[in-house]
């Protein structure tokens, strides 16, 4: 777990993460930003130790959805929480308004000569990023490994199967 202390030498908030190092806390989200993370914390290679992850995100809360993602964010703010069921809850509601919105845009420019404008290929992409949000809440990937070793204790063979579900569910 991220723990925050108070550095008496500096008098600065610093991060201690599963007591291993010590860094600041306006750098300890910094490298994530850039990383590819899934929509759910619990998904995240970044998340607890404790959890099996590497402990490395200073934002990562059990069972909520990513705080580090920039386009997560955007809605996150607007809810108050991250509980993945309420956003869920509006990213379906945003999904159905946006495919209204697209649906107008088409209309629109089919009154115009069939040539899409600036405003329906944003209103198009808008619902194209929703919908891989709600698309990757929605499903989990899980990596499993079978070996099989000889008499001897040799290896044998290894298999890796993929196993997508959706519902996040197994």
């Amino acid at each position: 777990m991220t723990d925050h202390v108070l550095n008496t030498d500096h008098d600065k908030p610093v991060v201690k993460e599963d007591k291993r190092k010590t860094i600041s806390p306006h750098n300890s989200a910094k490298s994530l930003k850039f990383a590819k993370l899934p929509a759910l914390c619990n998904d995240c290679i970044y998340r607890s130790v404790d959890d099996g992850g590497n402990g490395k995100c200073s934002k990562y809360e059990k069972d909520a959805a990513c705080g580090v993602r920039e386009d997560i964010q955007k809605f996150l703010k607007q809810l108050d929480t991250r509980n993945p069921d309420d956003l869920k809850a509006l990213l379906d509601f945003l999904s159905k308004q946006s495919m209204e919105n697209v649906m107008i845009a088409f209309a629109q420019s089919k009154m115009d000569g069939n040539i899409p404008d600036r405003n329906t290929r944003s209103e198009v992409n808008n619902l194209m990023n929703i919908i891989k949000i709600i698309n990757e809440m929605n499903s989990k990937i899980v990596v499993s490994e079978q070996a099989e070793f000889d008499k001897a204790g040799e290896l044998k063979g290894l298999f890796r199967t993929l196993r997508a579900s959706k519902g996040g569910s197994l």
